[in-house]
């Protein structure tokens, strides 16, 4: 699991916001919310800029400017908030975890099983392995997650794809319905047995 970068850009707008002695909704009015239905809207990502980190740099300058914070102090929190990030992304990024292969027989189907013990650590072979299931079997893909970054996959015998993920996405995935599920490495060993 990664740990949370400290929310800097969070912390300094709650402080302000509370030091003046404002509710949630008195600052989204102070960011333009002129009915209840706005107040609300604004309100509840306020308190995702507090709790979690700023997403959206449009309603940040509304704040900067209604709370009169210094644009520079906010750019710097949210610099040094990035790099934090960045580097707890990469080191749980860069722990080692085995191989997985995920599965998918025939569209919208999806499961994922352990490498077979005698191949568990060897790439090379577990890129074979993974390769040889599907060979003449038109719908099945199989996804193998090297590690947390990398994954490949497999289709009629062959590599269709590669990806290496990065701290912005979320890594090899496929998307069932319009929702998005991750194909992930794991990091516990018993899980897979």
């Amino acid at each position: 699991m990664i740990e949370m970068a400290t929310n800097y850009t969070g912390e300094l707008i709650s402080k302000e916001r509370i030091r003046r002695g404002w509710r949630l909704g008195d600052l989204a009015r102070a960011c333009g919310a002129m009915t209840a239905r706005q107040t609300s809207r604004i309100a509840q990502r306020l308190v995702l800029f507090e709790r979690e980190g700023v997403r959206d740099r449009v309603l940040l300058w509304k704040v900067i400017f209604a709370l009169d914070l210094v644009p520079q102090v906010v750019n710097e929190l949210l610099s040094r908030q990035r790099e934090e990030e960045l580097a707890e992304w990469n080191a749980w990024a860069d722990e080692p975890v085995p191989m997985k292969l995920h599965v998918r027989p025939f569209g919208g189907f999806w499961y994922s099983q352990p490498l077979p013990v005698e191949i568990e650590g060897d790439e090379l072979r577990a890129m074979e392995y993974a390769r040889r299931m599907t060979v003449g079997r038109e719908e099945l893909r199989v996804v193998l997650a090297i590690n947390r970054r990398r994954s490949i996959t497999f289709a009629r015998g062959e590599v269709i794809g590669e990806r290496e993920a990065t701290s912005n996405d979320s890594g090899p995935h496929v998307e069932i319905a319009g929702k998005q599920i991750v194909f992930e490495a794991s990091s516990d060993r018993e899980e897979e047995r």
